[in-house]
């Protein structure tokens, strides 16, 4: 008898069809059950592989098997007489038609409903993110057009726009695009389409505004961007005194036209239309429009123009609850720190600033810029609590105050609440997808979650707002996320040719420079950062000095606070470091303790490190619970940087786990750890004579010797900022020029 025939006979084909249909639909279920439980990926592929595996047993066992009535038995001992193979066949027929009817049923359902309801439900859930609502109940106001003689009008006419966008956001069902990414087409002649396209809206609010002495003309048309119609348009001729009045008179008009359309608002009463707060005198106004966007632009000189601004439309108009609240917010952004745009201290800060923001709420206790300015105010105040709290007032009253949401994500943050914080990143990017502080974030929350190719991309689009903000990104992807030193200062040096006094940057560069030991140079470029090139050095007493100098002229700030603690810890002064650490767990309402400028639990870490030190075993252990549990958020929400892998081995060095030590402070180095003090921490020094710890930080070392070679051929030869910062003498001395 023929192999064909051979096979036929005991089945083998019937057999390999029945396993291989059956086995499909197993798959079919098994995906569906995985992808509803949230299983892992590799329980699929586990299955997989198992029943690919399978296959030729099961060959195997249909060759060389029959089943009898008697049981399975070798294939030889069956007499042929008596063999049931051909009942077995028809069996193994109606199996395979079976199942195949099965399958079919359950292919078709998956195509026709399943695949049908699951792609209308994906769209609708994406243009729910998207828009935060119904597609055609959103709207753009583009930066009125300034006709006026004089271009220095322009905060006036982009103040009105604001304002416009500011009421209209207030009303009930209408998703209004933020101010940022619709003043990003300022300027340009685009086509209404493309520009609601990109801003996820169906409508666009546009106009011009003309301001010659006391009078005004203002035009206004309400454009219904897929059509191209013109849904409403009107216009003003008014004494300035009036503007007022003709802001609330467009806001309505504009609601009575989208309530046509949209359906919007109904049962909102005309005395329940939202209005714009009026000052006593359009000069007053004036004043507040122009300090306003000033603090829009986020500079430092812009902010001190701010101020002044804001000061003189106070002078006019005492009463005046915005222009309170606006200048609160002009003096706190002003506090000195990573990230700010001033060198004031908190406790001027909290003199000057709390009692405008007081007084605002005096005045108006339902105001989104008061709200907005206690949630700054507490975000530096490190009551992330507080901040939340007030931040949530804040945007029920004014839902696309982007500022605001930012500040809900440093809140959320720095208090270690990683999901929400990503959470609150999609929103302010959906809310608006144009902004500058927010597109600053989510780079850096792309490059913390190891997306490091988005995260420069996003740096690269950067570009076409801002190129300061774009290079800054950039070199704190390379610095911070990928460890490339001379890269990051190449970027910094760039932002520092266009901006000589910004205090972040050169505290950036010297904490480079301070990391690959040009110390004399980084307290040159940062003297505000000299405590850390210090304490680097190992200059103890002299960094503690200045920290505790810091202290003073920051009395409230409890970041500084934090590194006093840190100093005092790192240099063996465990007992001074830990009253400082359990004063601000306290302060912190049970949250971990956090860096601001980096978001690293390490200064929690050491407090276990302290507690157990002084022999509360309990207490550390409690701690130390507070560090996993931050570390595992962090890596629940994606987060693998060099700070998370720091605090990692030094829970590793506490539990006494030396494997977890080395593997982490190495992958540490992989993920950018460019500095020595992480080698340094007292729960480190058990393993200072460990040939493999020694190797971990000889790779360090070498690491750090050829960035520090490429950043003198940088400073010395190749210095992007050199019309504005050179290297001290000393630095170039005996450097040749590379080939």
């Amino acid at each position: 008898m023929s192999l064909f025939s051979q096979l036929k006979r005991r089945n083998v084909f019937r057999v390999g069809a029945a396993y291989i249909v059956m086995a499909w639909l197993v798959l079919q279920v098994t995906d569906v059950i995985v992808g509803n439980i949230a299983a892992p990926a590799w329980v699929f592929h586990v299955l997989l592989l198992f029943l690919a595996v399978g296959f030729p047993f099961a060959i195997f066992l249909a060759w060389a098997y029959e089943l009898t009535p008697e049981g399975l038995k070798r294939e030889h001992e069956v007499d042929r007489s008596r063999s049931v193979t051909p009942q077995t066949g028809k069996k193994l027929d109606h199996l395979i038609i079976g199942v195949l009817i099965v399958a079919l049923a359950y292919f078709a359902y998956d195509k026709f409903v399943l695949t049908g309801a699951g792609e209308a439900g994906l769209v609708e859930a994406t243009r729910h993110t998207v828009t935060g609502g119904e597609p055609d109940k959103s709207i753009a106001v583009l930066p009125f057009v300034n006709m006026s003689s004089d271009p220095e009008q322009e905060y006036f006419s982009d103040g009105i726009s604001e304002e416009l966008l500011n009421v209209l956001a207030q009303f009930p069902g209408l998703r209004v695009a933020a101010r940022t990414s619709a003043f990003q087409f300022k300027g340009r002649n685009q086509d209404i389409a493309d520009i609601a396209k990109q801003l996820h809206v169906n409508h666009i609010l546009e106009g011009s505004v003309r301001k010659s002495g006391n009078r005004l003309r203002i035009t206004a048309q309400l454009i219904d961007a897929g059509s191209g119609f013109h849904l409403w348009s009107a216009s003003w001729d008014r004494e300035l005194d009036d503007i007022f009045v003709i802001q609330d008179e467009i806001s309505a008009a504009i609601g009575d036209a989208l309530k046509i359309e949209l359906q919007l608002g109904a049962g909102n009463s005309p005395g329940a239309l939202p209005s714009i707060p009026a000052a006593t005198t359009a000069q007053a106004y004036e004043y507040y429009l122009k300090g306003r966007q000033l603090i829009n632009g986020r500079s430092s000189d812009g902010l001190q123009e701010a101020v002044k601004a804001l000061e003189l439309a106070l002078a006019i108009d005492e009463r005046y609850a915005p222009a309170h609240a606006q200048l609160a917010i002009a003096i706190m952004l002003q506090k000195s720190g990573g990230g700010s745009y001033g060198n004031l201290s908190m406790q001027e800060v909290l003199a000057r600033a709390v009692p405008h923001l007081d007084r605002a709420f005096a005045l108006n206790p339902d105001l989104a810029e008061a709200f907005g300015a206690r949630t700054l105010i507490a975000t530096l105040s490190s009551d992330y609590a507080t901040a939340l709290k007030n931040s949530e007032k804040a945007l029920l009253l004014n839902p696309s105050y982007v500022d605001v949401i930012n500040w809900r994500y440093l809140a959320f943050m720095n208090s270690g609440q990683w999901a929400e914080a990503m959470e609150t990143m999609d929103h302010m990017m959906a809310v608006d997808p144009l902004s500058i502080i927010g597109r600053i974030n989510y780079a850096f929350a792309l490059a913390r979650t190891s997306r490091i190719e988005q995260a420069r991309q996003t740096a690269d689009e950067l570009a076409q707002q801002t190129s300061r903000g774009s290079f800054m990104v950039h070199g704190m992807i390379a610095g911070d996320f990928l460890g490339e030193v001379t890269d990051s200062n190449r970027w910094y040096l760039r932002n520092l040719a266009l901006d000589p006094g910004n205090v972040f940057i050169r505290h950036r560069l010297a904490i480079n420079f301070t990391a690959i030991g040009e110390f004399d140079e980084a307290r040159h470029l940062a003297p505000e950062s000299r405590w850390w090139t210090n304490a680097i050095q190992q200059r103890w007493g002299v960094a503690i000095e200045q920290t505790r100098q810091r202290l003073v002229d920051n009395v409230g700030d409890n970041q500084v606070r934090m590194h006093l603690a840190n100093v005092l810890h790192m240099s063996g002064d465990l007992a001074a470091a830990q009253l400082i650490y359990e004063e601000l767990l306290v302060s912190t309402g049970g949250y971990a303790l956090l860096e601001a400028a980096n978001t690293s639990v390490m200064p929690t870490a050491r407090m276990a490190y302290g507690r157990l030190a002084a022999g509360d075993t309990t207490g550390a252990g409690e701690i130390l619970a507070m560090v996993k549990k931050d570390i595992r958020l962090r890596k629940q929400a994606g987060i693998r940087d060099s700070y998370m892998l720091r605090a990692a081995a030094m829970v590793a060095a506490i539990e006494g786990d030396h494997e977890q030590v080395l593997a982490n402070l190495d992958a540490a180095i992989d993920a950018g750890l460019r500095d020595h003090f992480m080698f340094r921490e007292p729960a480190m020094q058990p393993y200072l004579e460990d040939p493999e710890f020694q190797a971990i930080v000889a790779r360090l070392d070498a690491i750090l010797q050829e960035e520090h070679r490429k950043t003198l051929q940088l400073i010395c030869f190749n210095n992007p900022a050199s019309e504005v910062w050179r290297p001290l003498p000393a630095s170039c001395e005996g450097v040749e020029e590379a080939g």
